[in-house]
This record gives structure tokens, C-alpha cells and sequence, in this order.
């Protein structure tokens, strides 16, 4: 017994020793190497020329960190915000930036990004290097012009330029131009083109969408007085006076301010989800909003008497179109309104679904609007 005892200890003696010598055979396979740092912390100072951080697993890395290498701090700084810990992983890489290898900045910027983590990015730019493909990540958030960028450095980011000549198909009736002046817009707007694809209203053809085209800080959005969206078209044309023409209507997405339609261009803001962006579409074809309009629109709105839009009319309910019932559009008028439904529908809850109804009045609204476009040319 106690021949095997000592046989046991000198065994453990062994692997200790080899463990800190870094020999260990353990050491030198990449199957095994894991395991026995995570139960050796510090043998990773007599191995380190044999070891890949990125290529260990998560309970290593966090063994190893114990060791307070900055290249192990920082590398479990990529493993917490891959794991979407950005706060956390944020006191780990803000300590040990300028003591990380460039391959690893660039992978823990490369999940940032995949975050839209501007603030983050701004502060890694300021103290490390980037390739080009992240400041210019960086000056597409911030609404840089386009003129700093060429179609390639834009394409990479899934932009068109300005510049860039754009097509639709033949068969479109509406050609709707995609703007943004800035880079987070550009995977929703992508999902929106991708949902109306998939199903089409009022009809297929009735709108077709180009990709993104980037336009910087141009228009100056912000948000007016009643806090909707409005951009400086004006400036657009001065800056690029052959876009606009390249499309029937166009549609903005820009950082803050309620979505509104005014003419043939729809803005909306990043938060805007599908249901406001459908209630827009249909703006765009004359459709009023059928909850209470302000009141200084309907000073002029609800005056005099007639159909002023396709699911609009303003006088006696004897005049109105047969069916129709009373609107709330008209609560601050002078006359009162009348819709065609007598539940609520996508023009006064956007939630609400697309009755049949409403398609049919959205899509002759759209064929009457074609008709005059084709009379004008």
C-alpha cells in the first residue's frame, strides 16, 4: 500500500512539474490542451507561443482570466459580448484596448457592429486604428455625405450611391425611390421590401422598391413642431438633381420624428414597424387618416363640402356615398366626415388589417393616379 502511495505521489509530482515546465504532451494537442489549462492556469506562461486564445473554449478563457493577462482579459471581453453582455463586456476591453492584439480588436469591433454599438465603436476608433470597412461603418451612422465614399465602399454596406443609376421593372406602377441617412436604417428597410414582396397590396406591381440609396445628413431631418419627420427635399435636388426624377415617389427613413407623408415623399424613422409604414403607402395614394385630424388641417380639411379622398367625405350624410358612415377625421371641422367602414380600419388603427374593402378603393385610387401621370407625359 504504501509502495503505492508513493508511486501516486511521485506520478502527481511528475505532472506537476511538467505542467509548469510546459512540456506537458497534453500541452502540444489541440484536443487536450483546453482541459489541462483550465485545471493549470499557469502553465499558459510556459506554452504561450503554442496558444491560439480565440481557438479555447469559454470555460478556459474564464479559468485563464484569473491570471490577469491583458490578452486574456480582453479575449473574455469578446467572449461576453458574444454572448450579448456588452456592459459587462465593456469593462474588460475599455481597460486592456491598448494592449490587445489588432486581430483582436477587430473581432470584438466586428460583434460591436453586428450590435450597432456607435458609442462603443466612436471610442475604439479615438484610441486603435480600424480598417476601412469600420470607419467608414462609423461616418455612415454618423450621416457623413456621399461624397466621402465611392459606390464600392457603399455597396459594402448594402448602399446604393446617389450617383448610381437606378431601375425598376417595366411593369411597376409606382417606382419608389429607398433613401436613408444613416446605416441602421438599411436592414429594416430591407425587411420591409422583403414583407411587401412576399405580399403585395393592394396588388402586385402597385409599388416597387429600390435598394437603400445613401444620401448622408442632406435634407437635415429632425422633427417639426408637431413632432413629425420633415426633411429639406429642396436641398436633395440642389445636392443631386437627377435622384428624384429616377422614381415615381420616394421614401425616407431617418433617425427621429413621427412618419407623415407630404407630397410623394413618405418618411418614416427607425422605430417605425410595418403597420405605419402600410398606413403610409396608402397616403400616398390620397387616403386620409380617419381618427381626428389637428386642428389647424382641418380648418381647410373639413370646410367644404365633397369627396376629398378615396375613404373622405366631408358634408351631409345624404351626400355621401351610399353606406358610408360617420369619421372622427373631421371632429375639429367645420362639416362632418364620412368613411366607407363602419369598424376601424388600417387609416385610423394601423395595427388593423386590410379589409377588402379598402384594397378595392386603394387600388382604383392607384389606377386613377396612373391615368393622370401617363395623361401629364
Amino acid at each position: 500500500m504504501k509502495t503505492q502511495v508513493k508511486h501516486s505521489l511521485i506520478v502527481t509530482s511528475c505532472l506537476f512539474l511538467m505542467a509548469q515546465s510546459g512540456h506537458h504532451p497534453l500541452l502540444f494537442s489541440l484536443h487536450s490542451q483546453a482541459a489541462f489549462l483550465a485545471q493549470h492556469p499557469h502553465s499558459f506562461y510556459q506554452a504561450q507561443s503554442r496558444i491560439a486564445l480565440h481557438a479555447l473554449p469559454d470555460a478556459t478563457i474564464r479559468s485563464l482570466s484569473k491570471l490577469e493577462q491583458p490578452e486574456i482579459a480582453f479575449e473574455w471581453a469578446i467572449r461576453l459580448a458574444k454572448q450579448g453582455l456588452y456592459t459587462r463586456s465593456r469593462i474588460y476591453w475599455q481597460q486592456y484596448l491598448n494592449d490587445a492584439s489588432q486581430a483582436q480588436v477587430i473581432r470584438l469591433v466586428a460583434l460591436l457592429t453586428a450590435a450597432n454599438d456607435i458609442n462603443a465603436i466612436s471610442l475604439i476608433v479615438s484610441k486603435r486604428p480600424l480598417p476601412m470597412h469600420y470607419s467608414d461603418w462609423l461616418s455612415l451612422h454618423r450621416g457623413v455625405l456621399p461624397s466621402a465614399f465611392n459606390s464600392e465602399r457603399l455597396a459594402a454596406h448594402n448602399m446604393v450611391s446617389p450617383l448610381d443609376g437606378v431601375t425598376f421593372a417595366r411593369e411597376c406602377i409606382n417606382r419608389v425611390l429607398v433613401l436613408t441617412d444613416h446605416l441602421a436604417a438599411v436592414k429594416k428597410l430591407k425587411q420591409f421590401k422583403i414583407r411587401y414582396t412576399r405580399a403585395p397590396e393592394p396588388s402586385v406591381w402597385s409599388y416597387c422598391f429600390s435598394e437603400p440609396i445613401y444620401i448622408g445628413n442632406i435634407m437635415q431631418c429632425t422633427p417639426d413642431n408637431s413632432q413629425f419627420a420633415y426633411c429639406d427635399v429642396a436641398a436633395l435636388k440642389r445636392a443631386y438633381p437627377e435622384l428624384l426624377a429616377q422614381g415615381d415617389k420616394a421614401l425616407m427613413m431617418t433617425r427621429q420624428g413621427n412618419a407623415n407623408v407630404r407630397g410623394d415623399m413618405m418618411t418614416l424613422n427607425t422605430q417605425s414597424q410595418y403597420a405605419v409604414f402600410m398606413h403610409e403607402l396608402m397616403h400616398f395614394s390620397g387616403f386620409e387618416d380617419e381618427y381626428s385630424v389637428p386642428k389647424q388641417k382641418a380648418k381647410w380639411l373639413c370646410q367644404r363640402a365633397g369627396r376629398h379622398a378615396p375613404n373622405l367625405y366631408v358634408g351631409e350624410l345624404n351626400d355621401a356615398p351610399k353606406g358610408w358612415v360617420k369619421s372622427n377625421t373631421c371632429n375639429y371641422g367645420t362639416l362632418q366626415a364620412y368613411k366607407p367602414s363602419d369598424g376601424w380600419s388600417i387609416m385610423e388603427y394601423q395595427n388593423r388589417p386590410l379589409t377588402a374593402q379598402y384594397r378595392r378603393l386603394w387600388q382604383q385610387a392607384i389606377n386613377a393616379q396612373h391615368a393622370k401621370r401617363w395623361v401629364k407625359k
